[in-house]
């Protein structure tokens, strides 16, 4: 796991946001998919391997209130808590690697663009499914 955090780590200190390439100036496949869910406001939203996704922007422009940002690497939190400003105060932020992450909480929208996809080893890939079969909400919003 400190492999894993160091290179995420190296990958926010030295390189600007758009050099990567995930980087999307507006997450519109993200938003319109979770647009068509219809969720209320209120709903629990957790971005796994947010990075310094613009996803909460967007989603706190649309009026969610109850998003939790979710990392490994505490550098790019940082970048997007600088972004962000005062609207940091309305967010949970969780420095953690999503393959032994502990929610303390469930979810009504558990979004991943892209954190499952480096996940490489199959324990981790099933220690993921488990978190988040467990870390679901029943779909009754």
């Amino acid at each position: 796991m400190t492999d894993r955090k160091a290179h995420w780590e190296t990958i926010y200190q030295t390189k600007n946001p758009t050099d990567v390439s995930w980087y999307q100036s507006k997450p519109t496949t993200s938003l319109k998919f979770i647009a068509e869910l219809d969720l209320k406001k209120e709903a629990k939203i957790i971005d796994i391997g947010a990075g310094e996704s613009f996803l909460a922007d967007f989603l706190l422009a649309d009026g969610f209130s109850d998003l939790t940002i979710l990392d490994i690497s505490e550098e790019a939190l940082n970048h997007t808590r600088l972004r962000l400003g005062e609207k940091v105060k309305s967010l949970k932020w969780i420095t953690a690697d999503i393959s032994d992450f502990v929610p303390k909480e469930k979810y009504d929208l558990w979004h991943d663009r892209a954190a499952f996809h480096f996940l490489t080893e199959e324990n981790q890939v099933q220690d993921y499914l488990k978190t988040l079969e467990n870390s679901i909400n029943p779909a009754d919003l």
